[in-house]
């Protein structure tokens, strides 16, 4: 039998396990950087697993939001042309009702609300756009003037700031320039219907600032697409943040005011506004006033001299759960006495899934000065999609 010693196998064990600093920085420090072409592709994870769906279920919804329960379900992404992607939404609402007065009773279900649109990105991904459209029965009024409702294109290359140019929603008031999609009752306060609520055509520069928030704009008189350019309008609205500074203990605090000024076939028209919001945890409120030297919104173009104010209290007992109330007194004509048109409204509203499902129940009770009294108990469901 021969024994044989390998002098590789005779190797100092401290040159093996002990690199000396140069070894270190070569074997353990120095990343290993791949050239794009040999990077594996990222994983993408499909909006249509189990998983996805199930999130949209346990999603903590932003009640200020109004994207639709299948956002990611509903966007395609595109790798030509000039848009980067674009997302479908449905929003839809529907009542039943019960009106009672003195000398009548009646029940109705209304479709109140039907709109499908489309909105995405361009390319840049500095510029947005959108076009929504108005599919709900009306027999009262010709369905090719209400069809388009917005049709703009919006650019964030100013910080804090976005111009907008197309249809859009003025803000005339806080309320009426606010979507349908997350304001809290099944019914706007009557200066908000009868003021603002509409769209117009032109451009119009929305800033947002710590301490201060604004929209400026200017018009085409027309609502509706029933005539071209039969005047011009301009709006200007302003919120100031006082407790900016101390949110978090104070809570927030948006003190507004506005105005919004024009001519439509030589009918000259003036709303002035101011609002105050205030936020904290569980509880909201909004106080709102506004008085009209004649108007051009939702209750048509009018001299009327006219005002209106309402409060709005509301609690979030859970994060699913609200109770509101509204007091809301409202003058569609100064020069008629007796004529004033008081409105007290009680609503529970149950999101859900947040704004994109929710449940609304809304008892009224309107107090007439020049006719009869009534009650309304509203029952409403909304989905966003």
């Amino acid at each position: 039998m021969f024994l044989t010693i390998n002098p590789l196998l005779a190797l100092n064990e401290d040159i093996i396990f002990s690199p000396n600093d140069k070894q270190k920085e070569d074997m353990f420090e120095k990343p290993i950087i791949l050239e794009p072409s040999e990077r594996a592709p990222e994983e993408k994870v499909s909006p249509y697993t189990k998983e996805a769906l199930r999130a949209i279920i346990t999603k903590d919804y932003d009640l200020n939001s109004s994207k639709g329960m299948f956002d990611k379900q509903l966007t395609a992404e595109f790798h030509r042309g000039i848009i980067k992607n674009t997302t479908f939404h449905t929003h839809v609402i529907n009542t039943l009702g019960e009106s009672i007065s003195d000398s009548d009773s009646d029940f109705a279900n209304d479709v109140q609300l039907i709109n499908v649109g489309l909105s995405g990105k361009f390319k840049g991904e500095k510029e947005n756009y959108s076009v929504l459209f108005d599919l709900t029965p009306n027999v009262f009024e010709d369905f090719s003037h209400g069809f388009i409702l917005d049709a703009f294109i919006e650019s964030g290359r100013i910080k804090n700031n976005t111009i907008l140019v197309g249809a859009s929603r003025p803000q005339v008031g806080y309320e009426g320039g606010n979507s349908a999609k997350t304001i809290p009752f099944l019914m706007r306060s009557q200066t908000a219907r009868t003021f603002s609520n509409v769209r117009k055509t032109g451009i119009k520069v929305d800033g947002k600032y710590k301490w201060v928030d604004y929209e400026v704009g200017g018009f085409s008189s027309d609502v509706r697409y029933y005539e071209f350019f039969p005047g011009v309008e301009g709006n200007l609205w302003i919120d100031l943040k006082p407790l900016a500074n101390i949110e978090e203990k104070y809570g927030k605090l948006y003190v507004g005011g506005g105005i919004s000024k024009g001519e439509r076939n030589s009918v000259d028209f003036q709303v002035v506004s101011s609002a105050i919001r205030y936020y904290r945890e569980k509880f909201w409120m909004l106080a709102e006033f506004q008085q009209a030297d004649g108007s051009n919104g939702g209750g048509g173009l009018t001299t009327n001299e006219a005002y209106g104010y309402n409060l709005t209290l509301a609690y979030r007992l859970t994060k699913k759960l609200e109770f509101l109330l509204r007091y809301d007194d409202f003058d569609s004509n100064k020069s008629i006495k007796n004529n004033n048109t008081k409105e007290y409204t009680a609503g529970i509203n149950w999101y859900i899934l947040g704004q994109c499902a929710r449940v609304m129940l809304n008892y009224i009770y309107c107090d007439n000065e020049a006719r009869e009294n009534s009650h309304r108990i509203l029952l409403g469901t909304q989905f966003v999609l």
